[in-house]
């Protein structure tokens, strides 16, 4: 067999990898850096090509052969629940380990412990586009929410100017900023990470000097972000809310561009004194022959072999499994525009085009007991990853706290009855300025007119799908946001008697 062939198909399993994470660069903005890993990692490959050591072939002990097997093997079950998962971070992770820990092995057949520690960076470097984990993505941007818009009312005092810090938003003069705007705050970060770890690695940094270039990154990204947030904030008490619009992804480009410029520029910094912050590449070995390795052709062209299998068999199993359109049926949302105090809502286009929702349905009135009650409804049309992803991304427990509200309870699932359906709805407390707010939230997916859980909300849910054989269908939300209820179950009791006249059924034709 030729060598490039078994390369090829060796490829495989990059190639697919890159692919089902690109569909999570595309969804949501804050991993949008992805796009430039790969390339970035290849560029890195080739780098330490070229200053290779000399191969020191080594057998090792039987459980590194072993464990590459194990990991062949669970390539199966981890690609066909990321196949209608690519949001899941869990999936990622496993899917990425797997393929990097396959390549890593093959470093270790060419050349031995030393190959495998020389080329390890690059070829872990594409774990940084990898969705962080669900708790420690959140937990962040909250908290930097939070300091970033405390350190701009701050900064802003200083200016004379009169703000006021409500949660994670702030008040000014002309209204209430979002640090959504901190949605850029994590955003900002993790592609200043990733900036600061490609450097390191491009001007070979000692590790310590390279840890503490990492921080230095960190840092950096998050200074610049007060300063884009502290911009922001003055041009909109000085000319209103609608120049945040005009200004909002161009301080947000302007920011990262400065902290990509001055990382680089303390890179080239630390690269003049190479003695004491840059690593010496490994001195390429003398002779005829030195630097020649061989290619374990048999081990690229079996495991690219089983990855295009695995993708057979994960297509095979969606597609024997596939409902049939003509036998779903929809539900939407019937506005109660009847109501005197109704109020349709408009959203802005930037919230619109985070949504990237197909069908929408937003608006709030009060009922004659004094309560307020919000609905959203949001449809994103089947068979696309992408409208999938973005069904899943925007739900209470992400969008609310976001929004300056601080949540007190998760209170469960409870199926409220409509239209001959069960709807499950997720529900919560939060609090905002004294205020309390019940949230009752509910995650459908088409194909089915019973649906217990959340859809793709737990782990167990989202298996669960994977068994079933679901995959790209139409997915919708619907959120009830209700004030001026003394308790939560005062309010589920108000919403039960209000859904059934809000839910319209449409059922296929037999």
């Amino acid at each position: 067999m030729k060598t490039w062939f078994a390369i090829a198909l060796f490829a495989v399993l990059w190639l697919d990898l890159v692919r089902q994470l690109s569909f999570q660069w595309s969804a949501s903005e804050q991993y949008a850096y992805g796009w430039f890993v790969p390339l970035l990692a290849a560029g890195l490959f080739f780098r330490r090509w070229l200053s290779r050591p000399a191969p020191q072939p080594d057998s090792g002990p039987r459980w590194i052969g072993g464990g590459a097997v194990a990991l062949a093997l669970s390539l199966l079950p981890i690609r066909v629940v990321y196949e209608i998962n690519p949001d899941w971070p869990l999936a990622g992770w496993l899917a990425s380990l797997a393929v990097v820990g396959l390549s890593l092995y093959a470093m270790f057949l060419m050349g031995g412990r030393v190959w495998l520690f020389h080329f390890a960076f690059p070829i872990c470097f594409i774990l940084v586009a990898v969705r962080w984990p669900y708790r420690i993505e959140h937990s962040l941007t909250q908290s930097l929410m939070r300091i970033v818009a405390g350190l701009t009312v701050e900064a802003l005092a200083w200016m004379n100017i009169s703000a006021e810090q409500v949660g994670n938003l702030i008040r000014v003069g002309s209204g209430v900023v979002g640090i959504d705007e901190a949605c850029s705050g994590i955003r900002s970060f993790q592609s200043t990470l990733m900036g600061a770890l490609f450097m390191g690695e491009l001007y070979r940094m000692r590790w310590p000097v390279r840890a503490l270039f990492v921080a230095g990154g960190v840092g950096l990204a998050f200074l610049f972000n007060v300063l884009r947030t502290l911009i922001l904030t003055w041009r909109a008490s000085n000319a209103g809310l609608a120049a945040l619009e005009k200004w909002h992804d161009t301080a947000g480009f302007s920011i990262f561009l400065a902290s990509f410029l001055c990382l680089w520029a303390i890179a080239g910094l630390l690269a003049r004194g190479k003695k004491g912050g840059v690593a010496r590449p490994h001195e390429r070995a003398r002779g005829e022959g030195g630097l020649k390795c061989v290619i374990p052709r048999g081990y690229f062209a079996a495991t690219g072999c089983w990855m295009i299998a695995i993708l057979v068999l994960t297509e095979t199993w969606y597609k024997t499994h596939e409902v049939k359109e003509a036998g779903l049926f929809h539900w939407s949302v019937r506005l109660p525009q009847t109501k005197p105090s109704f109020e349709k809502i408009e959203l802005p286009p930037r919230t619109v085009a985070l949504l990237a929702y197909d069908e929408g349905a937003v608006g709030r009135w009060q009922e004659q007991d004094g309560s307020l009650w919000t609905v959203n409804f949001f449809r994103w049309k089947p068979r696309s990853v992408e409208s999938v992803i973005h069904a899943r991304l925007h739900r209470p427990d992400v969008c609310l706290p976001a929004a300056g509200f601080e949540q007190v309870a998760d209170r469960g699932v409870v199926c409220l009855p409509a239209g001959g359906l069960d709807l499950p709805f997720r529900r919560y407390i939060y609090e905002a300025q004294g205020q309390r707010l019940y949230v009752f939230f509910c995650q459908w997916e088409d194909g089915t007119e019973k649906q217990s859980g959340m859809a793709a909300s737990k782990g167990a849910d989202r298996v669960l799908s994977v068994l079933k054989g679901r995959r790209w269908l139409g997915q919708q939300t619907l959120e009830f946001v209700i004030m001026g209820y003394e308790s939560l179950e005062r309010a589920e009791q108000e919403l039960r008697k209000e859904l059934p006249a809000l839910i319209a059924v449409e059922r296929p034709k037999s």
